[in-house]
């Protein structure tokens, strides 16, 4: 999925395997600001890092 400001929140969301696009919306800053192109650029450990970073400011 390629990263951007204008990504589909509903669609990332998915991807992130949650329905909260709050959340989505957190992992999109999350992802713009690795400065990477997609989301399959980055490993599984460091995809499971971003989503729990995402999740942690939900709280």
């Amino acid at each position: 999925m390629k990263i951007d400001e204008r990504m589909d929140l509903t669609e990332l969301a998915q991807h992130m395997g949650t329905e909260d696009s709050a959340e989505a919306a957190r992992m999109r800053d999350l992802l713009l600001e690795a400065g990477r192109e997609r989301t399959e650029d980055f490993s599984g450990e460091e995809w499971a890092e971003l989503l729990m970073r995402a999740g942690e400011q939900n709280k």
